[in-house]
């Protein structure tokens, strides 16, 4: 399988992003928006915005939002929801997730959704929201999680067949320890269920004829503790639907010593 970079994946398959029910109005969204508690004076950073979902969320609750993407369609997609939307304290740019293009201590609220399994350095990711946060800031992040270690290759297995941009989903507890290395005070989380129907699932991602038939032998090879870690669901030998977990987060940079 060959690796293909998430701004080559995403320029691709922008359309389907943003005809999303599940990214427009997933249930990660009101919970990522009560983490974040966005007010009037906020000027927030949505990182990896993809066609904004996060951040015209974030956009009628702070005074301003900027959403950074490394796929030029992804955003232009996001401009013309919000333009639609009637947002006008939103504005898109490139810019990339390990290297933010903004200067220290800039933002109040740093978000990142649904993202940062792709991304290929977390620890320069987590490093560079430290850096933009203000003192006393907040970062609320939603990301796939895999449910244990045990299921952990199983599962990035699952996601790379589907999805070759997919890099890493990481367990809770591995999470906590690089918000622990990098500076970042884990404040509280939640896990959000979301069950995928596979055929849309797939579709969303543009998957191959030939990596949708891999998917369906992983579903149908998958241990016990791998089918009850996603709840694999099949009719007949056939994989149908799936759930994944998302992790809803919040951390503050922790005090300097």
């Amino acid at each position: 399988m060959d690796q293909i970079t998430s701004q080559e994946q995403f320029d691709k398959q922008s359309q389907h992003y943003a005809d999303s029910p599940l990214h427009r109005e997933g249930p990660s969204l009101p919970v990522m928006l009560e983490y974040a508690a966005p007010q009037a004076p906020d000027i927030v950073l949505d990182i990896a915005t993809g066609t904004g979902n996060a951040t015209m969320t974030m956009a009628p609750h702070a005074a301003k939002v900027v959403g950074i993407d490394l796929s030029e369609q992804m955003l232009k997609e996001a401009r013309r929801l919000a333009s639609e939307a009637g947002l006008t304290t939103v504005e898109f740019q490139m810019g990339d997730a390990e290297n933010i293009p903004f200067a220290d201590f800039t933002f109040d609220l740093v978000t990142a959704r649904h993202a940062p399994h792709h991304f290929l350095n977390v620890a320069a990711f987590l490093q560079e929201v430290r850096r933009v946060l203000k003192p006393g800031g907040r970062f609320v992040m939603v990301d796939q999680i895999s449910p244990s270690s045990v299921v952990k290759g199983w599962c990035n297995s699952w996601e790379q067949t589907r999805d070759p941009s997919h890099f890493l989903q990481r367990t809770v507890e591995e999470w906590m320890e690089l918000a622990h290395q990098t500076g970042l005070q884990w404040s509280r989380h939640t896990l959000v269920p979301y069950r995928m129907e596979f055929d849309e699932w797939v579709h969303r991602a543009g998957t191959s004829e030939k990596s949708i038939e891999t998917l369906r032998a992983l579903a149908r090879s998958a241990s016990q503790a791998e089918r009850e870690a996603v709840l694999l669901e099949f009719e007949g030998d056939q994989v149908t639907a799936f759930t994944d977990q998302m992790l809803v987060v919040r951390m503050e940079p922790a005090p300097s010593s």
